[in-house]
């Protein structure tokens, strides 16, 4: 997981019906790149809804 100021990327193996792989990739553009103040609040959100995603998908 890569986690910055202004969103995050995970991506895991997943296979699935879709494929074989997942990737998570959040944005959140009103969040000005030089503000770090988010920062936690990104990671503690995409620790949780990344392995939560996964499980709703079935991943093997």
């Amino acid at each position: 997981m890569l986690v910055g100021t202004d969103g995050a990327i995970a991506a895991t193996r997943c296979k699935s019906e879709a494929g074989d792989h997942f990737a998570l990739t959040l944005q959140l553009p009103k969040i000005k790149p030089s503000d770090g103040t988010h920062r936690a609040d990104i990671e503690r959100f995409m620790r949780a809804y990344f392995p939560a995603t996964l499980r709703t998908l079935g991943c093997r």
